[in-house]
């Protein structure tokens, strides 16, 4: 297993040079008649926003503006991390990107997707990022960045994972589990009583391998997909954060298009995030069925733990209140959504 994740980790970084010096180089502008559209993914091409990507957006916009534009699919992370890529959208370099909220330090409703247990399911969480909650951090990044927000996919609900027991709230004392390098996922997992080890993403199967963490938080299908299951024993299946992934356009290839195609673009984008958001949800169930099939003990979420589970965690929501005036505002205006 380990040397197919070599692999697949030694064709990425190979892409990743391809694609990094056909920028510097100056690439085309034009392919296959069409001015090429640049499209930098943070997300394997397996998941539900990269396969809408592919059979809704690309086609669509293709068809739609008769070929005057040529979509280019940057997968996995190719052309770089989330933060790279962000920057290389807003400053040009490429056209588009889709990557979650790590620009959240200096845009600060970006943190939003990631307050914990603001969502009551995942269908919910849908209906806020595709309405009253999306405008509101669309109009907050819009304003302070050169950028197009054009609609919202699916970047999982995440759940805990672990190779000690853990099915209960007290499981997670003296637990070491990877984090990401995010104050709010820091604060939760210390509020749960466990040691935070922070380290990429890409470090992690080795990382829970070789014991060095017990555990992490992520969505199932992340699990799945990375190979962690093979190296993990027990699911304590939360969704204490339902993340979400953003689609962004340049703002400088933006007001390179008329109206025109740019109603396209944003038509193409919403009917993507519907396709995304039914593929997500369609395939909840059977990455807990994979679970269980490959031996993994899953537990889930009763409400009288998630109820435990949100008074341990108070520390994070007086860390939001003392960061951000508006946080009690928004968790109101979550609630509020049917």
């Amino acid at each position: 297993m380990k040397r197919k994740k070599f692999g697949r980790r030694g064709l990425a970084l190979l892409l990743a040079c391809t694609a990094a010096v056909g920028l510097l180089s100056g690439c085309s502008a034009q392919s296959g008649g069409g001015k090429l559209v640049k499209v930098a993914i943070c997300v394997s091409g397996t998941t539900p926003a990269a396969t809408a990507l592919h059979e809704v957006f690309k086609p669509m916009v293709e068809e739609q503006t008769d070929g005057r534009y040529s979509i280019q699919l940057y997968e996995s992370g190719v052309l770089g991390s989330e933060k790279v890529v962000y920057d290389y959208t807003r400053s040009g370099i490429v056209e588009m990107c889709v990557v979650g909220t790590s620009m959240w330090s200096e845009t600060p409703v970006m943190a939003i997707p990631d307050f914990p247990f603001v969502f009551r399911d995942v269908e919910h969480a849908r209906r806020c990022y595709q309405g009253e909650l999306g405008d509101y951090i669309t109009e907050g990044i819009e304003a302070e960045q050169p950028v197009q927000l054009l609609s919202w996919l699916p970047n999982g609900a995440r759940a805990f994972s672990s190779n000690k027991p853990l099915a209960g709230l007290g499981d997670f004392a003296g637990q070491k589990l990877r984090m990401p390098s995010n104050p709010i996922h820091v604060r939760l997992a210390e509020s749960l009583g466990a040691n935070v080890v922070i380290m990429d993403l890409g470090e992690v199967f080795t990382a829970l391998e070789q014991g060095v963490v017990d555990g992490q938080d992520n969505p199932l299908s992340t699990v799945r997909s990375e190979g962690w299951f093979e190296v993990q024993d027990y699911i304590y299946d939360t969704n204490h954060i339902i993340a979400s992934l953003e689609v962004f356009a340049g703002q400088e290839f933006w007001d390179s298009m008329d109206e025109a195609d740019r109603a396209i673009f944003e038509q193409a984008a919403r009917e993507t995030s519907d396709y995304a958001w039914d593929l997500y949800i369609d395939q909840l169930e059977a990455d807990k069925q994979f679970m269980t099939e490959e031996g993994l003990t899953v537990t889930e979420l009763t409400a009288e733990d998630q109820a435990a589970m949100i008074e341990a965690i108070q520390p994070v929501y007086d860390y939001l209140d003392s960061q951000y005036e508006w946080a009690p505002a928004v968790r109101e205006m979550i609630a509020g959504i049917e």
